[in-house]
This record gives C-alpha cells, sequence and structure tokens, in this order.
C-alpha cells in the first residue's frame, strides 16, 4: 500500500504540473512572440501587438480559468470526474499542437490574423486547463493532505520546467522559430505523459479506496458525485472562506505584477548575451518558479503557521508591497516613475522573497481550506478553493494592465 501510495503522489505531482503548463509555456516563450509579432522593417521599433501581447495574454488566461473553475465549483456533479479530465486533458494536447505547427509558419503577412489566433488558443487551452484544474483539486482533496501539497508542487515545478526548457531551447543557438518548435515540442510530450499518469492513477487501488470511500452512493469513479443544493453549497463556502480569501489574496498580487510589470524590467549588465537573451528567462521566469517551488516545498513540511492563525492572513496582506517595489526597479527610462533600485541584484532580491511568498502561502491556504469541512464535504470545498484561486489569478490579470502601462 505505502508503495502505491507513493506512485499515486508521483501521479498527482506530474498531473499538477500539466495544470498550468499551457499558463508557463506561453509567457515564458516571451522572445518568441516578440519575433512572431515585430515589424521586419522597424530597426527594432517595438509594434503595438509585440506591447499588447503579454497584458492581453493574462487576461485572456485567466478570464476564461476563472469562469471555468467557478462553473466547475458549482457544476461538477453534473459530469463524471473521470470525463472531464480526459477531455479537457485531450483537448490541451490538441491546441499544443497546433501552437507547435505554427512555429514552422511564416505569418509576418498576416500578423493580427496570427496575434487573433493565438489568443483564441490562449483562451481555449486555458478553459481546458481550468476544468481540469477544478477537477483535480476535487480529486486531491479526498486524500491526505500531503496529496494536495503534491499537486500545488506540481504546478510550481511545471513553471520550473517551463522555464528551464525555454533556456535550453535558447541556448542551441537555433532561429527562434526552431528554438520554439522545440520548446512546444517539449510541451506535447508531457502533456501526453500527463494524461497516462492519470490513466495509471485512477486504475490503481490506492486511488479507488480514497475516492471511493467518500462517495454516498455506489459506484465506479465514473460515477458523478451527489448533488448538493445551493443552501448546502454556500454553507461549505461559509466555512472556508477565510482560506479563500487568502488564497484570493496571494495570487491576485502576484499575477498584478508577474509577469506583466516584471518582464519590463531591464538588467543593468554589460553583458549583452545575459542583458538581452538570459535576463529574463532567468531571472524573472526561472527564479520566480524556483522559488515558488520552493516555498511549496516548505510548506508542506512546516505547515506554519497552524490552520485558523490570524499570521497566514497578515502574511498574505503584506505581500502587496512588492508592486511597488518592482515599480521602483530599472525600467523604461522615459517612465514618470522614478528607479530606486537599478541594480540587478535588488531585483533578484525582491523576486526571490516574492516568489517564496507565494509558493509558501497559497500551498498552506490550499491544504487548509478542504481540511475545515468534513470529508464528505471535501471534493466540493477543493473545487471552490481553486474556483478562489482562478478569482485571484483574473483579479490580478486585469491590474496587471494598470500597472503594465504607468510602469
Amino acid at each position: 500500500m505505502l508503495s502505491k501510495g507513493r506512485l499515486v503522489y508521483f501521479c498527482f505531482l506530474l498531473l499538477g504540473l500539466g495544470t498550468l503548463l499551457p499558463w508557463n509555456f506561453f509567457i515564458t516563450a516571451q522572445s518568441y512572440w516578440d519575433f512572431k509579432l515585430e515589424n521586419k522593417t522597424a530597426n527594432g521599433t517595438r509594434t503595438h501587438l509585440q506591447d499588447l501581447y503579454t497584458p492581453m495574454q493574462v487576461c485572456l488566461s485567466q478570464i476564461p480559468n476563472f469562469i471555468f473553475l467557478f462553473i466547475n465549483a458549482l457544476f461538477s456533479h453534473k459530469i463524471p470526474q473521470r470525463i472531464r479530465l480526459l477531455a479537457s486533458l485531450t483537448l490541451m494536447i490538441l491546441l499544443f499542437c497546433i501552437t507547435t505547427v505554427f512555429t514552422q509558419v511564416d505569418t509576418s503577412e498576416w500578423q493580427i490574423g496570427f496575434f487573433a489566433l493565438t489568443m483564441t488558443v490562449i483562451i481555449l487551452i486555458n478553459s481546458a486547463g481550468a476544468i481540469f484544474q477544478g477537477g483535480l483539486f476535487g480529486v486531491a482533496g479526498m486524500f491526505p493532505e500531503k496529496y494536495i501539497t503534491a499537486v500545488v508542487s506540481g504546478q510550481a515545478l511545471g513553471g520550473v520546467f517551463a522555464s528551464g526548457a525555454r533556456i535550453v531551447s535558447l541556448s542551441v543557438g537555433a532561429k527562434d522559430e526552431n528554438s520554439a518548435f522545440i520548446y512546444f515540442m517539449i510541451a506535447v510530450i508531457v502533456m501526453i505523459f500527463t494524461l497516462l499518469a492519470y490513466l495509471f492513477m485512477s486504475k490503481t487501488d490506492f486511488y479507488k479506496h480514497y475516492t471511493n470511500c467518500q462517495k454516498p452512493e455506489k459506484g465506479s469513479d465514473d460515477a458523478p458525485q451527489a448533488e448538493r443544493t445551493f443552501s448546502e453549497q454556500v454553507q461549505i463556502f461559509k466555512e472556508i472562506w477565510p482560506l479563500g480569501v487568502s488564497v484570493w489574496g496571494v495570487f491576485a498580487v502576484t499575477l498584478g505584477a508577474f509577469p506583466a510589470l516584471c518582464v519590463k524590467i531591464i538588467s543593468t549588465a554589460e553583458d549583452e548575451t545575459w542583458s538581452q537573451v538570459y535576463f529574463q528567462p532567468v531571472v524573472t521566469f526561472l527564479l520566480f518558479n524556483v522559488g515558488d517551488y520552493i516555498g511549496r516545498q516548505v510548506a508542506g513540511f512546516m505547515m506554519w503557521p497552524w490552520r485558523g492563525s490570524w499570521i497566514l492572513y497578515l502574511m498574505v496582506a503584506l505581500r502587496v508591497v512588492f508592486i511597488p517595489l518592482f515599480l521602483l526597479c530599472n525600467h523604461d527610462p522615459n517612465s514618470s516613475i522614478p528607479t530606486l533600485f537599478a541594480h540587478d541584484s535588488w531585483y533578484i532580491l525582491f523576486m526571490l522573497l516574492f516568489s517564496l511568498s507565494n509558493g509558501y502561502c497559497s500551498s498552506l491556504s490550499m491544504m487548509y481550506g478542504p481540511k475545515l469541512v468534513t470529508e464528505d464535504k471535501a471534493e466540493v470545498a477543493s473545487s471552490m478553493m481553486a474556483a478562489m484561486l482562478g478569482l485571484g489569478l483574473l483579479t490580478g490579470g486585469l491590474s496587471s494592465f494598470a500597472f503594465a502601462l504607468i510602469s
């Protein structure tokens, strides 16, 4: 039983990685989108499409993400869990394949059309990701707390993986379109392994023990959940709302600054290879994701502050200070905001603290939430926590437009 438990834990880790892989791969490939949307005759002058890509990508990722997480929280009992997870995973794989193919297509003559197509893919792939994420958190909520830790750690590990894959694809020295092809092909392969991991995990006795024992009716894993009335759902939310607001606050601040505000920070290093090629992929994306992953791992071991402690809520509230700190780092010299923290080391320090606190606070909130209710309500509570996470991402994504404009 122990070995099966470890295998299921690893599968949850891989599935968590898959939930945010579309988001991580699309935001990390900043140089590829700049290449696809550049004006080939403007000698380096940025186009409106290049400036629009990051804030539009953030918003069009998080709006459908929140909508479908919310729908999942309310109506997940209508559709069998297995169908939701398999259908959403399959759609994500197909959309990644389309994105990979277009790395080899010359879109310079129809950039507006390509931009619109890319935004459509972003909407669809994040909608599928939200269905998958909401369903996965619901399942993980039926297991002991460490399995939710596996999911949230996998999400952070997905960011590390995406950042590392982008750096490797850049380091091979290939053309932008070829390095992007390698990059997105990696995503396709990983998503296929994620699908296989779910199929394997769902067949194990360990998985069936935890998912079937909490169902009020007989049936297989394919059976829908017992339907709950709206008043019952409201009552569940009343029990978990402080931690729901906590996870909302964590991600509202994080998405308010990352990546739309952070990608505008400029390195002061004299080495052009570092400042122009590797600074953003390494410091903004890789460092954030490594710190986020470490924060989530530490939360799983320490689990402090204890459930219900006001210290956790204070830690979440204090994270808002990172937005003005990032605004005061080295950025566009024509900006009206002064630069107080010009050296790269300041930005690296702020990013490390920002990422560690994001992983730590979000992981504690997601672990504690489902444990405030009885076991038979844990799946619904987990789905609600995932919906609040999505609301935080949406809030931060919309506010990032304003922060990006004033930076």
